[in-house]
């Protein structure tokens, strides 16, 4: 080789190692080198154990999850007949004697059927059921939440007759049994018989005639 290749190859300080070719271990690099080769090994060891930690945790809690949520239950609703046993019963535990049913006209004009009456008295109950609230539409205010006021309206020629409407789609349940159970028609039938005798109760304090 030329005296001036020669110290051209040997002059140049950057080192060109090939794929193949031995890599200097930590004795062989300077201090710094070193100490920089540790720095970056280590880094690296505390990203694997990070990743590690993020998996095992996702993985229990994907566990504790029991996997995809669960729909809700299909509801029912109380059945008017079912309902109305209910609501005769309500009446007799707050000391009042239940009544037959008779059609009412309300203030708007529509006529309404009274379900269960009270002996002696112009005030009753109706159970307003999903075929009930689409043929009187606007004569009947909304249905009431359950953190809400009950429905009363009013009927007769002077609107001296006051009715409570209990809408049968806040009385629902469900038919699955055992631990997938979420509302039974115990549940159901007790708000029911509680939103009765909070009437009863309402009517007296009013003294409704």
């Amino acid at each position: 080789m030329p005296l001036m290749s020669r110290k051209l190859h040997q002059g140049s300080g950057a080192r060109h190692l090939g794929p193949l070719q031995h890599r200097p271990s930590a004795r062989e690099l300077a201090p710094g080198q070193a100490r920089d080769a540790r720095r970056l090994l280590g880094g690296a060891r505390g990203a694997a154990r990070l990743a590690l930690g993020i998996a095992t945790a996702a993985l229990a809690l994907g566990a504790c999850s029991g996997g995809e949520a669960r729909a809700p239950n299909p509801m029912r609703a109380l059945d008017e007949r079912r309902a109305i046993e209910v609501i005769r019963r309500a009446m007799a535990h707050e000391g009042t004697q239940p009544a037959r049913g008779r059609e009412v006209e309300l203030t708007s004009g529509k006529k309404v059927r009274v379900d269960v009456g009270v002996q002696s008295r112009s005030y009753g109950v109706v159970y307003v059921t999903e075929e009930d609230a689409q043929a009187l539409g606007a004569a009947i205010p909304p249905p009431n939440g359950r953190d809400e006021k009950l429905r009363i309206v009013r009927g007769g020629a002077d609107g001296a007759i006051r009715l409570v409407l209990l809408y049968q789609q806040n009385y629902l349940y469900d038919d699955l049994v055992g631990e997938s159970h979420e509302r039974t028609t115990i549940t159901a039938e007790r708000e029911l018989t509680r939103d009765v005798q909070d009437f009863i109760t309402y009517a007296r304090t009013q003294k409704f005639q």
